[in-house]
């Protein structure tokens, strides 16, 4: 297990997908999917103008940096996959709007990292005051990747850790909500036998109501979905393991409209897009494994 504690107060950073989204979802569908869009036809709206895509190569995904960097625009989620030869995949989305993760503030983003080089990479930015704010991990052992954002915080609370537990996971969660974070972003790699976790858990100053579920079948998913949203809950991260167990984050706070879409192939996923994207939505979390693909829209 890695753990990486930055004490100010306690110890954070907000995941793409909670910085937006809310209080109007639609049912978890039995089947659902996704392939890579074009980032030049989705800024017809007025709503954050931003760039998604998914299914790309590395050499794409640095390219992909280089030129949105340049254009203004900084990451809000991005989630990283092997495909069937072992290579990675990458699903981002990307925003020049205020409201976008970590706002106008500093941010870092690093794709294809060993665990060890994650861990060092953290180091370097905690020192510089950053936090991890999404983490993505996917594969196992010393052969797992990670992709990370990072956005300059100094001073604020957060726990990130990697290479834990489902109960590990649950453990610090409970720790965390004692000292006043909330988890904010999290990811399940590994496999059946070994399943591990990324997480970071961040500053809650509103106090909102949180609540992690972990290892669910689909439709145990479906039913917690129906459950939390007539609770008043929103999804903020879904993640789906190589053996189709979802992990969900659920908060309480509203902050506008929202869908939420899992196990999605490439197709179904780029239909929900094109379908959303038609009324003004865009993915803030996306997470991918194996082909398949779960997705939170919002305005």
């Amino acid at each position: 297990m890695n753990t990486m504690i930055r004490r100010t107060a306690a110890v954070g950073m907000t995941t793409a997908a909670l910085a937006l989204a809310a209080a109007v979802p639609m049912a978890a569908p039995a089947v659902a999917a996704g392939d890579t869009t074009s980032p030049s036809a989705v800024t017809a709206w007025t709503a954050p103008p931003f760039v998604s895509y998914h299914a790309i190569s590395s050499a794409q995904q640095s390219a992909r940096f280089a030129t949105l960097r340049a254009k203004g625009y900084r990451p809000i989620t991005v989630s990283v996959t092997l495909d069937a030869a072992g290579r990675s995949r990458y699903s981002a989305t990307w925003s020049t709007s205020g409201r976008a993760l970590g706002g106008d503030l500093p941010w870092a983003f690093y794709q294809d990292m060993s665990p060890s080089g994650y861990q060092t990479r953290f180091e370097q930015l905690a020192a510089q005051g950053f936090q991890p704010a999404v983490v993505s991990a996917t594969g196992t052992g010393t052969g797992a990747r990670f992709a990370a954002i990072f956005v300059k915080k100094p001073g604020s609370p957060f726990i990130a850790k990697h290479g834990i537990t489902a109960a590990e996971l649950l453990s610090t969660s409970r720790t965390a909500r004692a000292q006043g974070l909330i988890l904010t972003s999290v990811d399940v790699y590994g496999t059946a036998a070994a399943r591990r976790y990324a997480a970071v858990w961040s500053a809650n100053p509103g106090r909102v109501n949180w609540l992690v579920k972990v290892g669910l079948s689909q439709a145990r998913h479906e039913a917690e979905f129906k459950r939390q949203v007539a609770k008043g809950y929103r999804a903020a991260a879904i993640t789906m393991s190589t053996t189709g167990q979802y992990t969900t984050v659920w908060r309480d706070d509203k902050a506008g409209p929202w869908y939420s879409y899992v196990n999605m192939t490439a197709p179904v996923y780029q239909s929900r897009f094109d379908e959303l994207g038609a009324k003004g939505f865009y993915p803030v979390h996306i997470s991918t494994e194996l082909g398949r693909y779960a997705a939170i829209w919002t305005q």
